[in-house]
């Protein structure tokens, strides 16, 4: 997320970490009504990767700013969606696994999820391409309960007109960008999610076909954006949260769907999500930024001027090699950090751990530096500023609310 003190600015929250509100084309039916968990399993361990995350987020800021300066209105240019996919499947740094079944019997499969996409998609048999992944391919022809969708579903209509096709097949996509691709076509079949392997059935994904990048160990995408193909509106769940454990700790992170997911207490907070006009078909979750604090001083210009101008003294080095603007040649805890503050519309505050803007990006730790990129415009909440706090996403009640919590607990 960008340290850009801009008034109003808007934030959508990203986990590899970011809601409008059109209806939920419902489409997967299951007997589980109230609330179902999973579990999040981090695909990599900084600081060794840092610079990778930080590459891949710079590609989705790229895409988000496209859209937010109307150059993508109704979010379907194939140039809004090149620096989002390219960031997907560049390399999983700093994502999260979880794990889907498909089928009938099912086949298990770990998948980055990601609030920033909207389509569920895995690699599928009779890949022409396909990139390494530690399960077997998921095969439509072991399912007795898959089938795939026509041109005129409305789910496939929620697909990108840009990537969107029709064939003999039925709907395909193919998502095509600097370093990889994705290309398949939307199908459906019985969905398996969270720690008591709850069932959907008739659950729209992407079957690819054709593969190319690195995913990190997963076999695809799981989809928890805004629109009509995301696991949320397929299933119907209006709210869910995450509490992604920090890295020092071991094991699983928690994440809740339906009435398992609340944030409550005496530190909860909300802020309204809100839609982006520039980009009404985004798939992101969008919240206003009133207000940057570091230090003692409210910012009206750049954060990293402000944070350099709080730690004269110091010797900066180029930060160029590790993919960030602020560096400094000492160990990350020798280093007196001036907090930083955000500050939401509402009055929700959230001051910002430490390890989460500020720490060692090289292995030996001798650099440190500002894990803050600048943006223009629109700038992003990653999965690093949001760990060890509960998250909720609540789509009828319209807020984004936060808590700081032991994700061990929950």
């Amino acid at each position: 997320m960008a340290c850009k003190a801009v008034a109003e600015a808007l934030l959508p929250l990203a986990a590899v970490l970011v809601v409008g509100f059109l209806p939920p084309a419902t489409f997967a039916k299951s007997p589980h009504k109230h609330g179902f968990r999973a579990t999040l399993t981090r695909v990599h361990q900084y600081p060794g990767n840092y610079s990778a995350a930080a590459r891949r987020d710079a590609r989705r800021l790229a895409s988000l700013s496209s859209a937010a300066a109307g150059s993508a209105r109704t979010h379907t240019s194939k140039s809004s969606f090149r620096g989002l996919l390219q960031a997907l499947v560049e390399n999983g740094a700093g994502a999260y696994h979880m794990s889907l079944s498909l089928g009938t019997p099912p086949l298990t499969f770990p998948a980055i999820l990601d609030t920033g996409s909207d389509l569920t998609w895995t690699q599928c048999a009779t890949c022409s391409a396909c990139f390494a992944q530690p399960t077997p391919l998921y095969d439509p022809a072991g399912s007795s309960t898959f089938w795939k969708l026509p041109c005129g579903s409305p789910l496939c209509r929620a697909l990108p007109r840009a990537f969107r096709g029709c064939n003999a097949t039925g709907c395909v996509y193919d998502y095509r960008y600097t370093v990889g691709f994705t290309a398949g076509y939307l199908a459906a079949d019985t969905l398996g999610v969270g720690e008591d392997t709850s069932s959907f059935t008739n659950a729209a994904f992407g079957c690819s076909t054709a593969n190319g990048g690195d995913m990190g160990g997963a076999s695809g995408i799981v989809g928890l954006g805004r629109g009509a193909l995301s696991l949320v509106s397929q299933l119907g769940v209006r709210r869910f949260s995450y509490c992604l454990r920090s890295d020092a700790d071991a094991g699983a992170s928690p994440i809740l769907f339906g009435s398992l997911a609340n944030v409550t207490g005496s530190e909860a907070q909300s802020t309204p999500l809100v839609t982006n006009p520039a980009a009404p078909g985004s798939p992101y979750y969008y919240v206003n930024l009133t207000g940057v604090t570091v230090g003692s001083a409210d910012l009206p210009v750049a954060g990293d001027t402000r944070f350099l101008s709080q730690m004269a003294g110091l010797t900066s080095v180029s930060g160029a090699r590790f993919d960030f603007d602020l560096c400094f040649a000492v160990g990350a805890m020798e280093v007196p950090v001036p907090r930083l503050v955000l500050r939401f519309e509402g009055g929700a505050v959230y001051t910002v751990p430490r390890t989460s803007y500020f720490d060692a990006v090289d292995e030996r730790g001798d650099v440190a530096c500002l894990l803050v990129l600048p943006t223009r415009g629109v700038s992003v909440i990653g999965n690093v500023m949001q760990m060890d706090l509960h998250v909720l996403y609540d789509l009828d009640g319209r807020t984004f609310s936060f808590a700081t919590a032991d994700c061990a607990s929950l």
